[in-house]
């Protein structure tokens, strides 16, 4: 089976190398169990890459963070200035001849892109002062170098074999998941098998690397995520009548659903409130729901406190770190079953799971959860104990640390 998941940070990486390491071992300034770790990633990732590196290096590790996504965007990364080199010009003509109108959504899943990023990465890890002990490598749109620089490790949020099992929702408005093809998949599935081991954010993409890609149950490990926030206490501020929706993607996260059901709602519950974090482009809204725009984690805790329950009827769901921040801060969710949410929202104890795009059933549960203030408080009181026990980065990172340990046998030999 799988390692499931069970029950002040160090300063920037200067040199990396790994005699200064050994040397500070022999002083005694550091555990033998410190580790040099290259933390290879495409960007924010909606706070995981931060999260990650931090954690790990509150652990003792010196972690040197390498992003190795860039050279294909439009505009400098670092002058954000436009710029349209033949490399970029070549990436986003192969992307739209292969995705059309998602050209942009899915301009970094062309095989150009994988091996333009693979080889970035590469110079990234040539150019430390000293090899790492091991990489560790968010995602799967890139491997470690060609060949790999080292032994090295997968943190995966999803698969795309198991992207491409989502069905298509036209109630919704949306379409089904695009194929990367043969040679994307022949690309991802190379970079799984030759990893010393996988990290998983749940069981449900542990099971797709095994049953899909092949990769031995021992080196599938399920570490899960952490929440972006949590706070001191998580105080009741609301009216109890207050939705909350939190999410960039409106229609992948089912916005559309969920305002077709907070309008049944309505009907029965007249003061019922719904706020709409996340969504820039104007929306057409119901009567009783507020559009807020971007909210920052800075203002999730406060914006947490002012609402009754927090509902997410997504259709499409890596994993759902926004559960995870709202039970973080107490409240009750409303989810759907599918994907990993059943392993984050425990339907009838922190919260509700209904059918994906079903906003009659998506209503009945937001009523029976604002018409039950006890029952709805003694969910989020419970959603806000899970997340402390079992889903902060802390807990990820000390899972992430047993695998990585085994992982460079460097380290051993310092």
């Amino acid at each position: 089976m799988w390692q499931r998941i069970t029950g002040s940070p160090a300063g920037p990486d200067t040199t990396g190398s790994r005699r200064a390491l050994a040397g500070e071992r022999a002083r005694g300034q550091l555990s033998p169990e410190r580790m040099d770790i290259a933390y290879l990633h495409y960007g924010a990732q909606s706070g995981v890459t931060a999260h990650v590196t931090e954690a790990l290096r509150s652990r003792g590790h010196r972690v040197r963070d390498l992003c190795a996504t860039g050279p294909l965007e439009p505009r400098d990364p670092r002058t954000r200035r436009p710029r349209l080199t033949p490399e970029v010009a070549l990436h986003y003509a192969l992307a739209a001849a292969r995705f059309r109108a998602g050209a942009l959504a899915h301009r970094w899943n062309t095989p150009y892109a994988f091996d333009r990023h693979t080889r970035r990465a590469g110079e990234l890890l040539d150019a430390l002062p000293v090899p790492p002990e091991v990489v560790l490598q968010n995602g799967a749109l890139f491997a470690p170098g060609d060949p790999p620089r080292g032994p090295y490790v997968l943190l995966c949020d999803h698969t795309r074999l198991l992207a491409q099992e989502s069905p298509e929702v036209k109630e919704a408005g949306l379409g089904p998941p695009p194929d990367y093809g043969l040679d994307w998949h022949a690309r991802e599935r190379r970079l799984y098998l030759g990893a010393a081991a996988v990290c998983a954010f749940s069981a449900n993409t542990a099971r797709s690397l095994t049953r899909h890609y092949g990769v031995p149950r021992e080196r599938v490990h399920v570490v899960g995520a952490g929440a972006n926030v949590f706070p001191e206490s998580a105080p009741r501020q609301d009216d109890g009548e207050t939705v909350l929706f939190v999410g960039v993607d409106f229609l992948r996260k089912g916005g559309a659903v969920l305002l077709e059901a907070f309008a049944r709602l309505r009907r029965r519950r007249p003061r019922a409130r719904l706020l709409l974090a996340g969504p820039r482009r104007p929306l057409a809204l119901p009567a009783g729901a507020a559009q807020l725009g971007f909210v920052p984690f800075s203002e999730l805790p406060a914006l947490c406190a002012r609402s009754t329950v927090f509902a997410l009827p997504t259709l499409r769901e890596p994993f759902g770190i926004a559960y995870l921040d709202a039970m973080a801060c107490g409240l009750p969710c409303v989810g759907t079953r599918l994907e990993a949410v059943p392993e984050i929202v425990q339907d009838g104890l922190t919260g509700l799971l209904v059918p994906p795009a079903d906003p009659a059933a998506l209503a009945a549960a937001l009523e029976a959860l604002l018409a039950d203030p006890e029952r709805a408080r003694g969910m989020g009181q419970r959603g806000r104990e899970r997340v402390a026990e079992l889903y902060r980065w802390e807990h990820v990172a000390a899972r992430l640390e047993a695998v990585l340990a085994g992982a460079g046998p460097g380290r051993r030999a310092a």
